[in-house]
């Protein structure tokens, strides 16, 4: 729908997520929650970027899957997501809505439920000035949206509602300009959200999308998803004086008379169409002049937005295009860089006085110090390329490219958006530095030059970027972001010890430097009390940008191992004595834009009374990405990982343990074609231990086993666990695993458990969340010729994550699991 509104209708449409994505699932990497969020907030922008869509979001932090909207609005306060909702509408003041979601258990997430309420509350409050009335004093007016419309899927609505009510919108035809029908572009959009596995096919033939009309202003007929809304300029001016809506009409028509005939002169030839259009703005600038001081928000909003359009369509005519480049894509406080403001007249028109200006931060500076291909007369012929070359100095003091909802720590399920209005909802943070050209168009005939009538002035923006070239794919482009001179990340940033080990394991601290000349300095690590670390500093020397050094700590305790967690704080200190205690990891997959995502540089360790089998020897076959080869070393097992050959060939040669990574069955293709290798492993003695799949294992089982997209799970991290069979090795050895092991757990205790299996399989914990019947298949094990074979929908990779110790001590337990002890327990059974 989203689609047909923009591309198809012209409409302007935005659409509003309340959260990031942020507690989701990872097809295509390792990052969660705050990384993960990034991720999703940038495959949202793509898909924008094709269906035509702007993008808002509130400060909602996706803390997980969520079955009820009660628990949804109870951890994001109610009312003040309604708030920053409202703020969305009145700042975007769209005339009809639609939401996606009924705001009842048919939407099955929560947190969809959540945003089906907010869509109808939002409705009534956004145009109530008496509602979030301190937002009326920082830049917005009340806004009264006049039709609300749902998705009329057929899970919200019975038959006969969707029979009386529905207005279908064909989204099937095809469209001669893009080559294929709005519902092809549509799927390509959402197949943007790889992270999400969302690819969908670009379906031809005929196809319908359905609305239905929930509340109305302007009468119930659902015929025409804009019925009763004037959606023509003229409706601009029904707040105006008789006078000016009289005068002002009359400029609206004319340009509405030259829009229709820069239509009819569309051809391949562009400059007709370019002058229609540039009598077309012609008009809108005389509407605007006239009215002035007078001109309603309304009116202003609506011609502003006009404007913006038509100069688009005037300067793609006219083939004029404008860039701004930097030379450098990671620039540090203090450095001066190259930009190059470059202005294309690509088509037939001369470009009189053609002048740049680049829009800097406050404390920035530029210089132009070189300007090409500009005549002396002070023209850009057409075809030809100006290029206005500035020196930018970033001052010492500038802030790192930190995503503005990422300023502040987190304020327990909601961002903390700073305290300026105009970043409010806004996908991520405006780029640093935008450029502007000025100029006039001319028409060159006979070796004259005549101004066109209209009144000279031209200007076209860009944000600046970074330009590439990879020698094997072609040209390239990133965001340009200001990083810090030094970087300092440490690896592993979490660690969590056994409490039995009295000796020492190695930190890794690594320093970067994207200052120009380089950085040499130190870097010590504090332990806390009972600890110690060897060396306590080292030095670093990195002599140009992107330059790093790995150096290794070994860090011990120095007395007796106390249980808990203990915090080692990391730092690099310059010769010069600037000081750094933070590093970035650059997020950038090919569909998204780069974003850089800070962590202070310190290593937590966590003590846990944890151990593993003795001779335990595991390979791991990951999946989409996930912690456990790091979790499992942490454990004090060694970890080899598998690739695809050595699965192929079924070398598991010294393994007593193969683990699955998360999904590892939807991610790796080869795995297919050597589930025999992998179950032959474990008739010869082996464990096999699979982690969740979302898509039903087939073959891949030794016996039937079924997991699917509705299989069950259990959101609640606090959920009651109960252990069927305590007696069975998984919970008595090494570890004996009691109530306290599901303690803390975070976002959820798993997902995607088992649905249906087969009796030779042993469901080992039951467990649900509130008001839901008993769940059994959580982790199931069963017996296959000398080995064992165990599925587990439990979320151990994010417990990993937040170092959580019963998830450490149970995981232990399953890949430590004895098929001689298994075998054992199930002939007492």
């Amino acid at each position: 729908m989203l689609t047909v509104l923009a591309r198809g209708r012209g409409a302007e449409t935005a659409y509003l997520a309340l959260t990031r994505g942020d507690g989701g699932q990872n097809l295509i990497g390792p990052e969660l929650w705050e990384g993960l969020g990034i991720v999703r907030t940038g495959e949202l922008l793509a898909a924008r970027e094709l269906d035509g869509g702007r993008q808002f979001f509130t400060t909602a932090f996706d803390y997980g899957y969520s079955k009820s909207a009660q628990e949804a609005l109870s951890i994001w306060p109610q009312e003040e997501l309604l708030a920053e909702v409202v703020w969305v509408v009145r700042s975007f003041r769209p005339h009809v809505i639609v939401s996606v979601f009924s705001g009842t258990p048919a939407d099955g997430h929560g947190q969809h439920q959540a945003a089906g309420i907010m869509a109808r509350e939002a409705f009534s409050a956004a145009g109530d000035p008496s509602r979030f009335s301190e937002q009326l004093e920082r830049g917005v007016d009340a806004w009264e949206p006049l039709k609300l419309y749902q998705t009329s899927r057929r899970r919200f609505f019975s038959q006969e509602a969707i029979s009386d009510g529905s207005l279908d919108v064909p989204t099937g035809v095809h469209d001669p300009l893009l080559g294929r029908s709005l519902l092809q572009l549509s799927r390509e959009s959402r197949s943007q959200h790889r992270s999400q596995d969302m690819g969908a096919p670009q379906t031809q033939g005929p196809q319908m999308t359905g609305v239905i009309l929930l509340e109305s202003r302007v009468g119930d007929d659902a015929q025409e998803i804009f019925e009763g809304v004037d959606t023509t300029l003229i409706g601009i001016t029904v707040d105006l004086s008789d006078e000016n809506a009289r005068v002002a009409q009359g400029y609206l028509e004319a340009y509405r008379t030259h829009v229709l005939a820069a239509t009819d002169a569309f051809g391949l030839d562009p400059m007709p169409m370019a002058r229609h259009l540039l009598e077309a703005r012609t008009q809108l600038r005389m509407a605007r002049e006239f009215v002035g001081d007078a001109a309603s928000k309304e009116f202003s909003s609506a011609l502003a937005t006009r404007l913006e359009v038509t100069n688009r369509a005037i300067y793609a005519a006219a083939g004029v295009s404008f860039d701004v480049r930097s030379v450098d894509d990671l620039l540090v406080p203090g450095q001066t860089v190259v930009v190059q403001a470059q202005l294309w007249n690509g088509g037939g028109f001369t470009l009189m006085g053609p002048e740049t200006e680049l829009i800097l931060p406050v404390g920035w500076t530029s210089s132009l110090v070189e300007v090409s291909g500009v005549s002396v007369e002070g023209t850009i012929a057409p075809g030809d390329l100006a290029v206005f070359t500035y020196q930018v100095g970033v001052p010492g003091n500038a802030d790192v490219s930190r995503q503005y909802y990422l300023r502040e720590p987190r304020n327990g399920a909601r961002y903390v958006w700073p305290d300026e209005p105009e970043l409010w909802g806004l996908p991520r943070n405006p780029e640093l530095v935008k450029g502007k050209a000025t100029f006039s168009l001319a028409l060159t005939a006979d070796s004259s030059v005549s101004l066109l009538p209209d009144y000279g002035h031209n200007e076209i923006g860009s944000d600046w970027r970074y330009v590439g070239v990879d020698p094997a794919f072609g040209e390239f482009e990133k965001p340009v972001l200001v990083v810090p001179a030094v970087s300092v990340s440490v690896t592993p940033s979490g660690l969590t010890w056994p409490q039995i080990d009295e000796g020492s394991q190695e930190i890794s601290v690594v320093i970067r430097s994207e200052a120009g000349e380089g950085s040499r300095g130190s870097v010590k690590i504090w332990a806390p009390e009972g600890w110690a670390v060897s060396p306590i500093s080292q030095d670093f020397d990195l002599e140009e940008a992107g330059s790093e050094s790995s150096m290794s700590f070994q860090v011990r305790p120095d007395g007796p191992v106390v249980p808990g967690r203990h915090i080692f704080e990391v730092n690099a200190q310059t010769d010069s004595g600037e000081v750094y205690g933070e590093g970035y990891a650059l997020i950038d997959y090919e569909h998204i834009k780069r974003t850089a995502l800070y962590a202070e540089a310190s290593a937590t360790v966590s003590v846990v009374p944890v151990e593993v089998r003795s001779g335990v020897r595991v390979g791991y076959i990951m999946g989409s990405g996930d912690g456990g080869p790091e979790a499992i070393r942490q454990m004090g097992a060694p970890v080899e990982m598998l690739d695809g050959t050595r699965v192929r060939d079924g070398d598991f040669d010294g393994l007593s343990t193969i683990v699955l990574g998360v999904r590892a069955y939807e991610t790796r293709a080869d795995l297919q074609s050597a589930s025999a290798q992998i179950l032959d492993f474990a008739r010869s003695g082996g464990t096999v231990i699979v982690q969740y799949n979302r898509g039903t294992l087939g073959s891949l089982a030794p016996w039937e086993l079924t997991v699917g997209r509705g299989s069950p799970r259990v959101s609640d991290e606090t959920a009651p666990v109960r252990i069927i069979e305590p007696d069975a090795p998984v919970f008595t050895s090494p570890n004996r695993i009691g109530d306290a092991d599901f303690h803390g757990w975070v976002q959820e205790r798993g997902l995607y458990f088992a649905s249906d299996w087969d009796d030779r399989y042993t469901p080992l914990l039951v467990l649900n969340d509130p008001g839901e019947e008993p769940r059994l298949g959580s982790i199931l094990a069963t017996q296959v010729g000398d080995g064992v074979f165990v599925y587990t929908g439990l979320s151990f990779f994010r417990q990993w994550a937040a170092q959580v110790p019963g998830a450490y001590r149970l995981f232990a337990n399953l890949i430590s699991l004895d098929p001689k002890e298994w075998g054992r327990f199930l002939a007492r059974q």
